[in-house]
């Protein structure tokens, strides 16, 4: 038998400046699955910086908000804004 290392899902702890992973939690197939432990993590380290992706794609964020994230883009870091919001400037 061999030991898996390519999964759908991963949960990641950041480091407080947000710029390296300090500890991989989790590799998960199963979204439902993925999204608990992602939550559990949250819950286990309050204040602290967790992401959950597919491949380079992030799903949930602890960082933004829930709005930010599911208005993402995936070749994007940014999120999305609306036109209204880019005409006020004119």
């Amino acid at each position: 038998m061999t030991t898996r290392t390519h999964f759908a899902y991963r949960i990641e702890l950041w480091t407080d400046d947000e710029k390296e992973v300090v500890e991989h939690l989790a590799d998960v197939d199963d979204l439902t699955i993925a999204l608990a432990t992602y939550h559990a993590a949250c819950k286990r380290w309050p204040g602290k910086a967790i992401t959950l992706r597919q491949g380079p794609h992030v799903i949930e964020d602890n960082r933004r908000s829930r709005l930010a994230t599911l208005f993402s883009f995936p070749w994007s870091d940014k999120p999305f804004h609306s036109s209204s919001s880019s005409r006020r400037g004119r």
